[in-house]
């Protein structure tokens, strides 16, 4: 017998100048039957006593400290000690409206669903925009339309659609069943091994799930910071990228749903190497950053998916950049990049 309708899991490491924002999201929620998990992935800030300081003040939150083995393994020592119907996982440097459980715990509840999704916000602080990828797709979805629509969806755009994502990989925005990921094992990958545990541990899910609720609305604030390109580059992107579209065909294929998904598993993998390459023109220097784009246009894993990829139907800025990078047209592909990097930073 579960005693909570939702566990709601928040890993934590070195942020508290975020936390606060981010727990007094959580219990002030408009719902009430619902429990919070922190886990302290071995903060060397203020981060574990912040966590601390609100469980001793709140009896329906707990803290448990670990030692550091990234987010991935810690939103899975949070679900050792899940109770709640449903898990929600809020990253701690982030913020949720005060409506988010309630709305979607009832779509969920209503509908006997196994996963319900939302939509989100880009927030940048001094600016807060909707995502609104999923305000035509409301609706429940069963059986077939898991595999036919969700999964497709939740790997990547067609090449005609409009953007990149459909879903978003982010697991952050959805309300999971607890029994599902019990039941099956479902756990996180390390996002130290391959770039992203979500969209591993998204198709993980999926493949067990009979019934899945997309709601209308933005509930989930994704903190972001404008012109902060440089500081997430990485160098061993590139490869961690491409083990991530490995293990994603691994999985698509053993659903029987690999011919109908590569496609969409190819647009997210180009999309990866634009936004890393756009890093790169951001913070390396000019012969180091065309060494990096050499790397993108030698490489086979890249290379191959761009062969066949119909090019010529993507929208017009992601058009030009495929086509320079098909054609190893390395200083163009800089121009381009860096030109995006300086306007997105004014």
């Amino acid at each position: 017998m579960q005693s909570r309708d939702i566990s709601v899991i928040v890993p934590v490491y070195n942020v508290e100048a975020y936390l606060d924002r981010c727990l007094e999201s959580i219990i002030n929620q408009d719902s009430s039957n619902y429990e919070v998990i922190i886990v302290d992935d071995g903060s060397t800030d203020n981060s574990g006593k912040i966590a601390d300081s609100y469980s001793k003040k709140y009896t329906f939150i707990t803290t448990i400290h670990k030692k550091n083995a990234g987010l991935g393994f810690a939103r899975n020592t949070g679900l050792e000690y899940a109770k709640g119907k449903y898990i929600l996982f809020v990253d701690s440097d982030d913020y949720i409206e005060t409506n988010m459980l309630s709305v979607l715990y009832e779509a969920a509840k209503k509908n006997d669903a196994d996963v319900c999704y939302s939509d989100f916000l880009r927030d940048y602080g001094d600016e807060v925009v909707k995502n609104n990828h999923l305000q035509e797709l409301g609706g429940v979805y069963e059986g077939p339309d898991i595999q036919d629509k969700i999964i497709p969806w939740m790997i990547g755009g067609s090449p005609n659609d409009k953007f990149d994502d459909i879903l978003g990989w982010g697991v952050w925005k959805a309300l999971y069943s607890n029994e599902v990921i019990k039941k099956n094992g479902v756990k996180f990958h390390s996002e130290r091994e391959m770039i992203s545990e979500d969209i591993i541990f998204q198709l993980d899910f999926l493949k067990f799930t009979s019934c899945a609720v997309i709601v209308e609305g933005s509930y989930y604030h994704y903190c972001l910071r404008k012109g902060s390109l440089s500081a997430e580059y990485r160098s061993d992107r590139l490869e961690k990228n491409a083990y991530l579209y490995e293990q994603e065909l691994k999985r698509l294929k053993s659903m029987g749903i690999l011919e109908q998904t590569k496609i969409r598993a190819d647009r997210m993998l180009l999309a990866a190497s634009r936004v890393n390459i756009r890093m790169s023109a951001a913070s390396q220097k000019f012969r180091e950053s065309l060494q990096t784009i050499k790397k993108y246009e030698d490489n086979e894993t890249y290379s191959t998916a761009l062969e066949h990829y119909p090019v010529k139907h993507l929208p017009f800025k992601q058009r030009v950049f495929a086509c320079f990078l098909k054609h190893k047209m390395t200083l163009l592909v800089y121009l381009v990049s860096l030109l995006y990097v300086r306007k997105s930073s004014r």
